[in-house]
This record gives C-alpha cells, structure tokens and sequence, in this order.
C-alpha cells in the first residue's frame, strides 16, 4: 500500500489591529478552495483522503498579545485498491 503526505498552506491577510499592531489572518475561502482541488487532484492520480490534520502557530505580540494562527493543513493519502 503506498501513501502520499502533502501539506497545503493557508492563504493569510494582514489585519489593523488596535495600538498599531497588524495581526496576521486565515482566508478560510481560500484554504477550503486550495484543499478541494488538492483532493481532487490526487483523487484523479489514484489516491483517497486517509486523514487530514491543522497546522497552527503561535505568535505573541508586545509580550502581553498572545494569539494563533492555522498556517495550513496537513493531508495524507493512501493508493486506492487496482
């Protein structure tokens, strides 16, 4: 049985946010968008979504802001059966 992992990285957007700091977020629409056309690409090549987990990181601003961020999703295929 072979497997395939692929990582698809999430679009993000700079936000204004309060006391001058820009903050970093997520465009959901695109990453949902990014993610189909990966499964349906390996769908075409023979490969069927096993299993599918977030990446997330976190960041702190002015020591005292702290937040996190999904930077993409980790995808994992297996060859379906000939």
């Amino acid at each position: 049985m072979k497997y395939k992992t692929i990582f698809v990285d999430s679009a993000t957007s700079k936000l204004k946010a309060t006391f001058g700091m820009t903050l970093e977020e997520a465009n959901g629409d695109q990453l949902a968008r990014d993610i189909q056309a990966t499964i349906l690409e390996n769908d075409l090549d023979g490969f069927e979504l096993l299993s599918s987990m977030p990446v997330t990181s976190s960041k702190v601003y002015s020591s005292t802001y702290p937040y996190s961020l999904t930077t993409g999703v980790i995808l994992i295929f297996k060859q379906k059966n000939p």
